[in-house]
């Protein structure tokens, strides 16, 4: 097989360098390995919630916050990337999320401050307009609804939780439980059965009723799991506030996520719909390098071996959900070239004990050039044609300092801007 470019990823990276070329006129083709780490992920779009991953004082405002780190930390991902990649990016993910059906708000001038599925305010930039109405910068009062038999969300902790956080004359903070219509307190259910609910308008008017009897306070927004709707959720979303007579807002919760969903769907089907062909569980590997260029690289396949041929290729491979490296017991390497990145004594070594610290394994990757070329230990490119974003980027940990979207959003735009130069 023959392309232009290829792009190889499953994340928010691949998406955007992915749509980049394709806007640019360009011909790619996203060869996606497996699951995406969006199912998981990106509720919201994070550009940089925090100047570093030990301090709790969050960022008001991204942009002056990157622009900062970068002046801090010239080889940052951020730094290597450029804030005009950050800027350029996010005006392009806004345009194509709007062209894609989607309403999103933002902006890099500031964060807003949304409570999570536990009551904490977590800040976030561009987010689906159906959680706008959380901003806790807002002083109107807030309810949390949750459904009998529910798990992913006790709205009794997160009442509780950001009635000790957020404070002030008219924020305050109750809880309500309801029973939903048609569905036992002992049956199994999931967000997505209940997101596919809440598209019949019969079910959402018996929930909407039962809602507007169990919130007292007639000014207070309802807080809710974001199970508004897995197809329509614009309409959805609209409609069930009309029900109400609240602004309602939703909150993200566990894995797999109903808004990761949505945006995996919809930006997926719309790279199809618009002529970007791509390539379906095929984990890609064994890069052929021949003076200084990736000739190709090739895709498993049953039964065989398939060889991808381009003038330059982006590994825009997010985390270890999508397949980034290959583990062993003592050393990682990259399935392309095969270089060592990490050696440890023992696994052990690649985290630490809490989920809230900073993990070891993130950071692993191909240490870059400044045009986000992979290079080997002795700081040379491993091939001329073949840039990295996202995950793949050595010194890529956004957990800490909650910039997994932006960082994404910037590599993957660079990456695909210098695919075009080479």
């Amino acid at each position: 097989m023959k392309c232009d470019i290829a792009v190889v990823g499953s994340g928010l990276s691949a998406l955007v360098a992915t749509r980049t070329l394709q806007r640019a006129g360009r011909n790619p083709v996203l060869i996606w390995p497996g699951l995406s780490s969006l199912y998981f992920l990106y509720a919201t779009v994070d550009v940089l919630g925090y100047a570093n991953a030990t301090t709790a004082q969050p960022v008001e405002e991204p942009i002056a916050g990157v622009r900062q780190l970068i002046a801090d930390n010239p080889e940052h991902p951020y730094a290597r990337a450029g804030l005009a990649a950050l800027q350029d990016g996010t005006a392009l993910l806004l345009t194509w999320l709007r062209e894609a059906g989607f309403n999103w708000q933002g902006t890099l001038a500031r964060n807003l401050f949304l409570p999570t599925a536990t009551g904490t305010p977590k800040p976030s930039c561009l987010v689906p307009t159906s959680m706008i109405a959380g901003d806790l910068g807002r002083d109107e009062p807030i309810a949390f609804c949750g459904f009998d038999g529910y798990q992913d969300f006790i709205p009794e902790l997160a009442a509780s939780n950001l009635a000790r956080a957020w404070t002030g004359a008219r924020r305050t903070v109750t809880s309500v439980r309801i029973s939903l219509p048609g569905i036992k307190s002992d049956r199994l259910f999931t967000s997505i059965d209940l997101a596919r609910s809440f598209e019949d308008a019969t079910f959402r008017r018996e929930v909407a009723d039962q809602l507007r009897r169990a919130v007292k306070d007639e000014g207070a927004r309802l807080g809710m799991p974001a199970v508004l709707g897995l197809t329509h959720d614009t309409d959805v979303h609209a409609e069930f506030e009309k029900e109400t007579g609240h602004a309602v807002f939703e909150i993200p919760t566990v894995p797999p996520s109903v808004l990761g969903l949505r945006l995996f769907d919809r930006l997926r089907r719309h790279l199809q719909e618009t002529g970007v062909e791509m390539i379906w569980q095929a984990p890609a590997h064994d890069a052929e390098v021949a003076d200084g260029r990736c000739l190709r690289i090739h895709l498993k396949s049953a039964g065989r071996q398939q060889p991808v041929e381009a003038r330059a290729f982006i590994l825009a491979l997010e985390d270890a959900v999508d397949g980034t490296w290959r583990a062993g017991a003592q050393a990682v390497r990259d399935p392309f070239f095969h270089q060592l990145l990490a050696r440890h004594a023992t696994p052990a070594e690649r985290t630490e004990e809490s989920l809230f610290q900073p993990q070891p394994f993130a950071a692993i990757g191909y240490p870059i050039s400044e045009r986000l070329q992979p290079m080997d230990a002795a700081g040379h490119p491993l091939a001329a044609n073949v840039f990295v974003a996202g995950g793949g980027i050595a010194g890529y940990d956004p957990t800490g300092i909650k910039a997994r979207g932006g960082m994404a959003i910037a590599t993957g735009y660079r990456a695909a801007q210098e695919a075009m130069a080479a």
